[in-house]
């Protein structure tokens, strides 16, 4: 529902200064539930009913099955948080998708990053990457990591630990980092594994500083029990105050990560490129509907403009171009605290 809610807000404030060229903004929604045919069946249908754009899904593996459909009809999809680098290029053809884009960066682009945060501002010379074997996204942000992150020239050195999915039990695995002795740990796991390690390493008196992703974008995390200092992770977007109060307004509750914010600006860029068009006559959405799409995903690929959440502009790919907001998890009285710490990246 966050990244629902999100794209209706953006829709009624496009259409409440005109629209675009005149013409309102219809929102049509469909379910993708959580299987691969249901969101490529959702994509169809959106197709078939005349749409321009896709804005979706949550899910990389559910993106993915939308951006096949997408491609293959030349319908442009703006997906929100999907991070999956084979989202954008598809990894069956080598090429490039040229209709899907997406206003957050993929797990690869996260991981050097945060290894670059890791390096220069923590000034780690050992780090140690734990990570869960046999999910796509942890083990990506793991290899991208370290292979940013390790360099035996400047004496920087990175070792990998892994474990099972649905494993609750780390201490094997924290002894082995512990002896490696590493200064940072990095878990691109959920938030719930990154609070089972990081009280289990506590206990352990592990002193590794905590890295984290995405994943960890939660208020539970590190809610019943974390490291006895600060940690940081990487997120996707910084919403601003002003958004999420209107959230709550709007909604009854509080705004959770960067759904909300980020589908915000995917319908954005939707518009931007609408935009830039020009006005749309009745043939151009009805017999002329495919090279409308095309002019659409023209002019989305050229668009450059202030989003919610900072700049919005595309890389050759169609992944955003942006900085990345790396927040600190401070424990305190009254339980953790989020706080942002620095920027990353552009």
């Amino acid at each position: 529902m966050q990244s629902q809610n999100g794209a209706r807000l953006a829709v009624e404030d496009v259409n409440r200064v005109g629209g675009v060229h005149g013409r309102r903004v219809a929102l049509l929604e469909y379910p993708t539930g959580s299987y691969f045919l249901d969101a490529r069946q959702a994509a169809a249908l959106a197709v078939d009913a005349g749409a321009l754009a896709i804005v979706g899904s949550n899910s990389s593996d559910l993106s993915m099955a939308i951006a096949e459909v997408a491609e293959a009809r030349g319908l442009v999809q703006v997906s929100n948080v999907s991070t999956a680098q084979d989202l954008t290029w598809d990894p069956v053809t080598g090429r490039d998708r040229a209709f899907v884009f997406r206003v957050c960066s993929s797990d690869v682009v996260m991981g050097a990053r945060l290894a670059t945060f890791a390096r220069d501002t923590l000034g780690a010379r050992r780090a140690a990457v734990l990570y869960e074997v046999g999910r796509t996204y942890s083990a990506r942000l793991a290899r991208s990591f370290v292979e940013r992150f390790r360099d035996p020239a400047a004496s920087r050195v990175a070792a990998e630990f892994f474990y099972l999915a649905l494993e609750t039990d780390f201490r094997s695995q924290l002894k082995q980092v512990q002896a490696f002795a590493p200064e940072v740990l990095f878990l691109p796991g959920s938030f719930t594994d990154a609070t089972l390690i990081a009280r289990q390493g506590r206990a352990l008196g592990l002193g590794a500083t905590l890295l984290g992703a995405d994943a960890w974008s939660s208020p539970l995390l590190f809610k019943r029990g974390g490291p006895a200092g600060p940690a940081y992770f990487l997120d996707l977007c910084w919403p601003p105050a002003g958004f999420n109060e209107r959230y709550r307004e709007a909604f009854g509750q509080p705004t959770q990560g960067c759904r909300a914010a980020l589908a915000y600006d995917a319908v954005r860029a939707v518009e931007a490129g609408l935009q830039a068009l020009g006005p749309l006559r009745d043939e151009d959405l009805e017999a002329a509907l495919p090279g409308s799409r095309r002019r659409l995903r023209d002019a989305l690929a050229n668009a450059d403009f202030k989003g919610l959440t900072g700049r919005v502009r595309f890389d050759r790919v169609g992944d955003r171009r942006t900085r990345m907001p790396v927040l600190a998890v401070e424990p305190g009285p009254d339980g953790p605290r989020t706080r942002l710490q620095s920027w990353v990246g552009e």
